[in-house]
């Protein structure tokens, strides 16, 4: 595992380590309904980031609607997360998790989970992992890509086989698994997007043999 270990380095080396933002219902908020680029609010001016799941559940939908879109987020989230904070009182606060405690959720949890409208795999992994804390991979476009144009999964591997990647990534290179999947997504936004660019990015020298092997190939 020569690779991870280089591959991990090198991604350290030009991105710097990140600061993982405090768990709970707060960061289950930021993931569905994140703030628009062009907020100058901070996180300190957010009513709705100091309200429990509780609060959520119990406002009336144009209500919820209107401090989102008053807090510079997409007022058309207020649906879902009015189930998700259902969600989260039922699998989680009321069967004793702690939002904050990284203990795996059951098969049920997670079906549930899952079964929510507008609530993708990814969105679903997003939420359990940086939520919650659980050592899951959310597979989105940036982790695709990266990982076959390096050839490192193909696009019809399984999801386990995916999970493994990345997994097996942070424990060999002893680095924690959110920070290595906030890597994967930078290098996603500014070098690997649909047209890879690959001069400047941290992983260009990990690249096959020939260049980048397009996920659609």
């Amino acid at each position: 595992m020569k690779q991870a270990h280089e591959a991990v380095s090198a991604l350290e080396k030009h991105l710097g380590r990140g600061t993982l933002p405090a768990r709970g219902w707060a960061a289950a908020l930021d993931l569905v309904a994140p703030r628009r680029r062009s907020s100058r609010q901070t996180p300190e001016d957010s009513r709705l980031s100091t309200e429990g799941p509780a609060t959520f559940v119990n406002r009336e939908p144009h209500e919820l609607s209107a401090l989102l879109e008053a807090e510079q987020r997409s007022e058309s989230r207020a649906a879902l997360l009015r189930k998700l904070a259902a969600w989260w009182l039922k699998r989680l606060e009321q069967n004793g998790v702690p939002p904050n405690g990284g203990r795996l959720l059951d098969e049920q949890s997670v079906y549930q989970l899952r079964r929510i409208s507008g609530v993708s795999q990814e969105l679903a992994d997003r939420i359990r992992l940086f939520a919650i804390g659980e050592p899951v991979v959310p597979v989105g476009r940036a982790a695709l890509r990266v990982g076959c144009r390096h050839a490192w999964c193909e696009l019809n591997s399984e999801q386990e086989e995916w999970q493994a990647w990345l997994r097996n990534w942070a424990a060999v290179a002893e680095i924690e698994l959110w920070q290595l999947v906030l890597w994967i997504d930078e290098v996603g936004s500014r070098w690997c997007g649909p047209q890879p660019r690959c001069e400047g990015c941290p992983l260009a020298e990990f690249l096959p043999p020939g260049g980048p092997r397009e996920p659609e190939a």
